[in-house]
């Protein structure tokens, strides 16, 4: 026999003897055989469909991933938490994630209406109009809890027509001076909603970043400018790796890079007793080979890349941090956190002297506007006439202007202390002009 048909039999046969291995291996790990299996075995058995086992499941799923509902679960999470019993089950060799969370999740969510904490990942961004002059509101993530901490938070149209201005207990900052000493990369978005429920950025002092797969050239040049260390948080796969290298060296197009960089993991001590999938490279070259210059080690490799096909791949075995339940992973990243030192700020004497006199200062003055408060109500306020005109044609004139920013311009204007928009004095001048000098 030549080496090519040798090759070629012994593909045919790993492919034939794949399903059987796999019954085996599942078998050995679980110390029983599914009924599935058995009955494939036995040489006949009764189809029970993916469907059926995972709404059969699914809720025991989503408290698992959510740790008893403590904290939201992604859906994908949820995802791994489900599919050992599905594939033990259900008359399936795969269990696709996209066809679980899009339509076997969403279908279970629309049938019971659970009171579950369920997000996906944002897929855009909501903006309102005039944030610069609302605190500089952020936009909205188009994602399931995003979406819902927004609506939560719609005003209604009353107004409160004497307002006390509190001051700010926080100083305003921007970049990490007095504000964080670290960052968290995160290597995928859906784990948001599950940082801010466990309060991990405040409790740690942590700016959280996070995309979707490689980082690009302006996350490494912020992270660069930073100046701080840079922890990250990633899948156990040859992606996860790349990316740890590629925010150590820069990627193409970067004026620099993080000047520290710690790989938190996952890492092989890690995985222990967490759900792997099967992973397929489509490249003639062994994969090793940019794991182990990215620092994999040769344990991991051989997770990582298991067997070779002639002259069209590799296969191996991959670990996502969604295989991870909310609990776990908060409880994870804790561990990683303390085990390197994360620590809360505390600016030097100096620094903390003036924020004491800062807060002494706004404090008396909170007082001291409560009482003006009380003098400034008693002084009734007379409306202009034909108010609603009034703001209709400040707006025509200064269509960048909100209503109530017009509001405000009319007050100025009517005390005296203010005078009217540019665009507003050049639309009257040529009015006038038109007019032959007729006042406006």
């Amino acid at each position: 026999m030549t080496d090519s048909m040798a090759d070629a039999l012994a593909s045919v046969v790993r492919s034939v003897g794949r399903s059987w291995k796999q019954a085996k291996q599942r078998a050995d790990r679980d110390d029983r055989v599914s009924r599935r299996d058995l009955g494939r075995m036995r040489g006949g058995y009764s189809r029970t469909t993916i469907r059926e086992v995972a709404f059969r499941v699914m809720e025991a799923a989503y408290l698992k991933a959510s740790g008893n509902g403590r904290y939201p679960a992604n859906a994908r999470q949820i995802y791994y938490a489900a599919r050992p019993a599905i594939l033990a089950d259900a008359d399936a060799e795969s269990l696709d994630s996209q066809y679980f969370t899009q339509e076997l999740l969403k279908s279970y969510l629309e049938q019971y209406r659970p009171d579950w904490d369920v997000v996906y990942d944002a897929r855009g961004h909501i903006a309102e109009p005039h944030r610069r002059g609302r605190d500089r509101q952020p936009p909205v993530g188009l994602g399931g809890a995003e979406v819902r901490a927004y609506a939560s938070r719609f005003t209604g149209e009353r107004v409160n027509e004497t307002p006390l201005l509190k001051s700010p207990q926080l100083i305003s900052t921007v970049g990490p001076s007095l504000r964080f000493g670290a960052s968290l990369f995160v290597e995928k978005e859906g784990f948001d909603p599950i940082l801010e429920a466990a309060g991990i950025a405040d409790r740690y002092d942590l700016a959280i970043a996070s995309t979707k797969g490689m980082p690009v050239s302006a996350v490494c040049d912020l992270l660069g400018d930073m100046r701080v260390p840079v922890y990250v948080v990633r899948d156990f796969d040859k992606a996860g790796f790349s990316i740890v290298h590629s925010l150590r060296a820069g990627t193409r197009g970067s004026r620099h890079s993080p000047h520290k960089v710690i790989d938190l993991g996952l890492r092989l001590q890690d995985i222990e007793g967490l759900e792997r999938e099967a992973v397929y490279y489509r490249q003639r070259e062994w994969p090793g080979r940019n794991l182990r210059e990215n620092g994999a080690t040769e344990d991991e490799i051989a997770i990582l890349v298991q067997e070779g096909r002639p002259y069209r791949g590799w296969d191996g075995e991959r670990v996502e941090l969604n295989a991870m339940t909310s609990d776990q992973f908060i409880a994870w990243l804790e561990g990683k956190l303390d085990e390197h030192g994360v620590q809360k700020v505390i600016p030097d004497s100096k620094v903390l002297g003036a924020a004491y006199r800062r807060a002494a200062f706004l404090q008396k003055l909170d007082l001291a506007q409560a009482e003006l408060a009380k003098q400034i109500k008693a002084d009734a306020v007379a409306l202009p006439t034909a108010l609603p005109k009034k703001v209709e044609r400040l707006l025509r004139e200064t269509p960048e202007l909100s209503w109530d920013q017009a509001i405000w311009r009319l007050v100025e204007m009517n005390r005296g202390h203010g005078t009217r928009p540019r665009g507003a004095r050049r639309k009257s001048a040529r009015r006038n002009s038109d007019n032959g000098g007729a006042s406006a």
